[in-house]
């Protein structure tokens, strides 16, 4: 029988990978579902009146206000990084991703009947709550239960079913954005976070959260359907030696222990990273185009924003369209180059594009500009988008793991809520040179990433820790290189893992 260990993507891994990420395509689904229907909610270009106690939009004059609307949505899902670690810790994976989607059927109802700018504030708030504690669970999940074979494809999931979420809501919204039915596009987020609520029991625990707590038969029953057709027992009795000699140097940390230091392991390099690479995820202009990809196009073709739908509308959809065909080719690029190539490649493409933009907004060349807003959103995904949500994952010993995912999930929101509030006064501002701010922190990107990321493809976990578990270093040179698991399983016989005994049980 094969080993485990060596095994790809089994049927059931994909199985669960699919029900976990609902949680990431609502999280997709509510960032752009403000873009569309922006102008309407916002400054009631199809008139204002009322459907009973309904009225027909928000009426907001001030874009700093409209910017706060759009970007407290992060601040939920900050929050819901940040308690969701209780809870994974104790009661689990399985857990978070059923029950926090129900903060999606409460945030949907205060959307779809709001009637004030509070009450849409807080819908957004609690939604984001539901996006916040998913996608912090989802990536340490995957990373759980797969080979490092099957994590280079599955930990695209995260950012395939985001963008998935924004183009079937930009879809929608193309019908629905007119007053009164946006109110329907706000009330979809409770149906599929009832399908989460419903579906998601049906997938296994994390085998590796589940040897945590103590609970190796139904931890070795977990591992047997993620690794269908295989032998598991020397990848098990690695899980079990594993988490054991990482309780005898000390129990699971949380961010505080992490943020000072506090850990048996220097896991200085692993926080840089991580925080790092989520601060440029949010820093390379990605939101500004996701939330404002419609007022950002119709700068150039002029559309009459109550004609809906409008030309930018309609291009908005096709972008998201092409950023999901784009996400599936940077999961399938995953398996093939390294995280650090893709990340540069990714990041230095965008600073190029920001750059052209700029160049056809001052010429006013609307092709240029549209063309631009396609490719950047697109050469976002093939490396940018998928591969930081993945990073605490592979990076970091597992006693960390929980709490080294919400520091960098926390980092991404915080500065996403940042773009979507200055984004509107920024561009008012800067006028056509506003992506040459972007573009700058893309050149940042690729410089950080070639100095200090390592790489981390079909690379075990463990030995990731043990070769940068040494403070902040460049990682230039032979020095840093790991042999890929698969190599080392070609060339060497099956490790024989050492036996748990009763005493563990």
């Amino acid at each position: 029988m094969i080993d485990s260990r060596t095994v790809g993507i089994t049927k059931y891994q994909a199985f669960c990978t699919i029900l976990a990420a609902i949680g990431s395509f609502n999280f997709g689904w509510n960032i752009g579902s403000v873009n569309i229907p922006g102008d309407v909610l916002q400054n009631c270009v199809t008139g204002r009146k009322y459907y009973g106690p309904f009225p027909s939009c928000i009426d907001i004059s001030s874009g700093t206000i409209w910017g706060v609307i759009v970007g407290c949505y992060a601040l939920g899902a900050l929050f819901g990084a940040v308690i969701s670690n209780y809870f994974i810790d104790k009661r689990g994976y399985k857990f978070v991703l059923t029950w926090f989607a129900l903060c999606n059927v409460a945030g949907a109802l205060l959307l779809s009947l709001t009637t004030s700018v509070a009450q849409f504030i807080i819908g957004r708030i609690v939604v984001g709550i539901a996006a916040g504690a998913a996608n912090n669970a989802l990536s340490t999940y995957v990373s759980d239960m797969t080979t490092p074979r099957g994590r280079n494809v599955l930990g695209g999931g995260v950012q395939f079913a985001c963008n998935l979420g924004i183009m079937l809501d930009n879809a929608i919204a193309l019908g629905l954005a007119p007053a009164p039915r946006w109110r329907i596009l706000f009330a979809l987020t409770g149906v599929f976070g009832l399908i989460n609520f419903v579906l998601f029991p049906f997938a296994s625990e994390s085998p590796k959260w589940l040897v945590s707590k103590g609970r190796f038969e139904e931890a070795r029953e977990a591992l047997q359907k993620f690794r269908q057709g295989t032998d598991i027992e020397a990848e098990f009795n690695e899980m079990v030696e594993t988490d054991r000699a990482n309780k005898e140097r000390t129990d699971d940390v949380n961010v505080l222990q992490v943020l000072r230091g506090q850990t048996p392991d220097n896991l200085r390099h692993q926080l840089l990273c991580v925080t790092a690479l989520m601060f440029f995820q949010q820093l390379c202009g990605i939101n500004a185009v996701i939330f404002y990809s419609t007022s950002i196009i119709n700068k150039s073709t002029q559309d009459d924003p109550a004609n809906i739908p409008t030309l930018a509308q309609i291009l908005t959809f096709v972008i998201s369209l092409v950023a999901l065909i784009f996400t599936f080719f940077g999961m399938v690029l995953g398996a093939y180059f390294g995280r650090r190539t893709l990340l540069m490649f990714s990041h230095g493409s965008m600073g190029i594009f920001s750059a052209i933009m700029v160049a056809g907004s001052v010429k006013d060349i609307t092709g240029l500009v549209v063309t631009m807003v396609f490719l950047f959103n697109a050469f976002f995904n093939l490396g940018v988008g998928p591969i930081p949500w993945a990073t605490a994952g592979e990076m970091t010993p597992r006693y960390a793991m929980t709490a080294m995912s919400g520091i960098g999930t926390g980092i991404g929101y915080t500065f996403t809520f940042v773009i979507g509030v200055i984004f509107p006064p920024m561009q008012a501002a800067w006028e056509n040179y506003t992506f040459f701010f972007f573009m700058a922190w893309n050149i940042a990107a690729v410089t950080f990433v070639f100095l200090f990321v390592p790489e981390t493809k079909d690379r075990r976990i463990e030995d990731t820790v043990k070769m940068h578990s040494i403070g902040i270093h460049t990682v230039l040179g032979k020095k840093w290189q790991v042999v890929p698991d698969k190599e080392k399983s070609s060339e060497m016989p099956n490790p024989v893992a050492p036996e748990y005994s009763d005493e563990f049980i």
